[in-house]
Formats: C-alpha cells, sequence, structure tokens
C-alpha cells in the first residue's frame, strides 16, 4: 500500500489511444467551445454521444 492518500473528490484516472484526426477533432471542438481542457472535452463528447444514443433508443430508431 502507498503512503498517498487519494482525495474524497478524486475520479477515475483512465487511458486511451486515439488517432491523429480523432484527436484533432477533439481539440477543435475543445477550441471552439472554450472548454478548459481536454479531458474536459472529451467528457463533454461522451455524454452527449450517450445521450443521442438514449434519444434514438426511445424513439424505435
Amino acid at each position: 500500500m502507498s503512503g498517498h492518500k487519494k482525495s474524497p473528490n478524486a475520479k477515475p484516472i483512465i487511458n486511451i489511444t486515439i488517432d491523429e484526426e480523432l484527436l484533432k477533432l477533439v481539440e477543435d471542438y475543445q477550441f471552439d467551445n472554450r472548454i478548459k481542457n481536454r479531458s474536459q472535452a472529451i467528457q463533454e463528447l461522451l455524454k452527449k454521444a450517450m445521450n443521442t444514443d438514449k434519444e434514438e433508443e426511445s424513439k424505435g430508431e
């Protein structure tokens, strides 16, 4: 066990590998929407994608 204590508000950290083209799209989204950092941009995009999927499922698509 390490001597590091996790703060109660700590979020899990994940690593992903994406191609340059997708990274450029994420960074463009981040810039266009004035998002502070790449992590926040990716979180927003994931939430939007998940909501879109839920809306399509409820419509029976």
